[in-house]
Formats: C-alpha cells, sequence, structure tokens
C-alpha cells in the first residue's frame, strides 16, 4: 500500500529551484511603464477612449498578474512525487554533468592558481524551512559556485551577464541558508576533459562519420584539440560574475516554493483518485 507524503514542508536544492521560476510574468517594459502612467492620469481626467479603456486594462491586468507555476514546473514536480512516493530515483546523467563532477577539484586548483587564493571545497550541508543545499566554497564572505565548461565555444567569456538564470536563484539560495552572506561568485571554468570522455566523444564522432575502423588522423587530433585546453592561458579560462543577495528574488523564489509544495500534495488526491477507478 502507497504511504501518501506530506509535502507541505518539503525543502528543494538550490540547484533546482529556477526549474520553478520558468514562465514567470514579465514585468512592464519602460515604454509599458510609460504608457500605463499616461493612461492613468487620461483616467483621472476622465478623457480614456474606448480603445484606451482595452489597453489600460491589459496593462492592469499584466501588472497584477500573479506568478504560477509553469506546466514545465508541473512536470518537473510530478518527477519529484513519483520519486518519493514510489522510491524511485532517476539518475541525469550527461557528457556535460559527467565532466563537471569529474573536473570540480581541477577547476577549483585552476581558480586558486590564478588569483593567488587557497579556496577549499565545503563539505557543510545548510538547511532552512525552504532549501537544503551544500555550497561548493563558502570564504571571507562569499559564497562560490563552481561551473565547468563543456569546452570553449560553450564557455561565457565575453557574456556580461549570467548566461544561465538558473544559476542565480541557485546562488539566491545559498545566500538565503547562510543569511550573513550578502554576495555570491559564479565561477565558469575552462580545464582538459577528461581522457575517458575524450575517447567516447571519439567513439561518438567514428559512429556518427560511419568509421568503422577509427576516425581519420586528422580528426582524432582535432577532437583532443577541441577538449583540451592547455595552449590557452589559464587567465582566460575563468569567467566570474557577481551576485549581490536580493530579498524580492528570494521572496519570489519561496512564493514559488509554496505554491509546489501545494502542488504536490493535490497530486496525492489525484493519485488516489487514479487507484479508485482501477
Amino acid at each position: 500500500m502507497l504511504r501518501v507524503r506530506d509535502f507541505s514542508n518539503y525543502k528543494f536544492r538550490p540547484h533546482a529551484v529556477g526549474k520553478l521560476m520558468k514562465g514567470l510574468p514579465k514585468p512592464l517594459t519602460p515604454d509599458q511603464s510609460k504608457t500605463f502612467v499616461g493612461l492613468i492620469e487620461k483616467r483621472r481626467k476622465g478623457t480614456l477612449t474606448d480603445a484606451q479603456t482595452i489597453t489600460l486594462a491589459d496593462l492592469i491586468k499584466k501588472k497584477n498578474a500573479r506568478p504560477e507555476l509553469s506546466e514545465g514546473a508541473k512536470t518537473y514536480l510530478k518527477g519529484i512525487f513519483k520519486d518519493e512516493v514510489f522510491g524511485r530515483s532517476k539518475n541525469v546523467q550527461s557528457k556535460y554533468l559527467t565532466k563537471g563532477i569529474g573536473v570540480e577539484d581541477e577547476n577549483i586548483n585552476q581558480y586558486n592558481e590564478v588569483h593567488g587564493t587557497f579556496l577549499l571545497k565545503n563539505e557543510t550541508r545548510y538547511e532552512n524551512d525552504y532549501f537544503s543545499g551544500e555550497p561548493d566554497i563558502i570564504e571571507d564572505g562569499i559564497i562560490y559556485d563552481f561551473k565547468s565548461s563543456w569546452d570553449y565555444e560553450t564557455f561565457p567569456l565575453f557574456e556580461d551577464e549570467v548566461p544561465n538564470e538558473d544559476y542565480e536563484y541557485q546562488l539566491q539560495a545559498y545566500m538565503d541558508l547562510i543569511p550573513e552572506y550578502k554576495q555570491a561568485k559564479l565561477v565558469y571554468g575552462l580545464v582538459d576533459t577528461p581522457d575517458d570522455l575524450i575517447i567516447d566523444e571519439k567513439r561518438r564522432m567514428a559512429w556518427k562519420a560511419g568509421c568503422i575502423d577509427g576516425i581519420p588522423e586528422d580528426l582524432d587530433k582535432e577532437i583532443t584539440n577541441n577538449m583540451t585546453y592547455s595552449d590557452i592561458p589559464k587567465e582566460a579560462r575563468i569567467k566570474e560574475f557577481l551576485i549581490y543577495r536580493d530579498e524580492k528574488k528570494i521572496a519570489l523564489m519561496k512564493l514559488m516554493i509554496d505554491q509546489a509544495r501545494e502542488y504536490l500534495n493535490s497530486l496525492n488526491i489525484s493519485l488516489a483518485t487514479h487507484l479508485q477507478l482501477i
């Protein structure tokens, strides 16, 4: 018999919170805000046309839109529900994740070498009412999270803003877990791909090219060159993004977690109804 799971206090891992934040209402653009203020003034004076009344109503609706879980977020939550209720866990593996885990220490060592620091891995897990997580590094008032780019093409050397908004939510969650911390650094590093992944990539390319006896020598060298970076200065293989604590963003994350908990609990009812029908 299945045990009903109460998700009212379910805690989310910081790296997963971004999945709940998709499809949030967009704020009014500067032009829309200007139009909104102008139409409010016209309404006060009683000079709104019918068309302007409709426009104002649309802007008010957009301005006051309540954040709601997207369909993608609900799909993700259904997966959590199945894992928890049925006692199963879906281990997602990819070459990108495998590399990230495999070179994490090397990534941190590269950063230490370039910056003359002595950052050490954090081994403490933190929890509060909403989150449970283990930041990569906590040092000198800053929380660090390291990401390993798959290759130089995906390395955000010239980006001015965080390329993946999920990572910003992740670091905001870490800062909420350690309230005295007001800053975090998202550090992208580019380090050599482990040999086994290079071999796998060559096998994949050989299969794709239909090369039964292995790939041509020039392609073999090209793949190795594209996945190793000793010829590139280490300074050009590190990209940092400084992220400041944002109380509004943290509050919004908690609002979405409250909704996620409600949705997870509603799935108990859906499951019970399903079982009664068969």
